[in-house]
């Protein structure tokens, strides 16, 4: 029902909204997430090593998935923080349809300029729910390094 116009706009802000959330998550990921997960690998190779040929296998065990924790916190941590961002830029997003939705009657849809005045509504309120879940970024770009600074302790 949405022209073409409003889908190709509408698609271009989910495109500006991922580069910059997939932006962010490099960066952690680059910056945080590799660091710890070469401290848990090393560690690991640290267990072998002390166990060698004749170590128990248990403790060989243990010693391993006690140094994989902290990678697999780290990987839990970002994964709920994006989960949340997900879930509130959805929420988001359906209180635009909501509220579009709401504005159109039978007699709205018979009539092409006030269906391109819905359109324009629609489109400015994704606009400026993108801009805000942008804005969104940093502090949770924050929330993730103050966390898992924690975790690579």
């Amino acid at each position: 029902m949405a022209s073409n116009d409003l889908q190709t706009k509408a698609q271009a802000l989910n495109g500006r909204i991922e580069s910059e959330a997939k932006g962010v998550i490099d960066e952690i990921e680059k910056n945080l997430l590799r660091p710890i997960a070469r401290k848990s690998y090393a560690c690991v190779v640290e267990c072998y090593d002390k166990a060698g040929n004749s170590g128990n296998s248990e403790e060989l065990e243990h010693c391993s998935k006690s140094c994989q924790y902290p990678y697999q916190s780290a990987h839990n941590i970002i994964q709920q923080e994006v989960s949340q961002f997900q879930n509130r830029l959805g929420r988001a997003m359906m209180k635009c349809n909501d509220d579009v939705s709401a504005m159109i009657t039978p007699d709205v849809q018979n009539d092409a300029r006030k269906m391109k005045k819905i359109e324009e509504s629609a489109l400015g309120c994704i606009s400026q729910t993108v801009t805000q879940h942008i804005a969104m970024l940093g502090p949770m770009r924050n929330r993730l390094t103050a966390e898992l600074s924690k975790v690579s302790k």
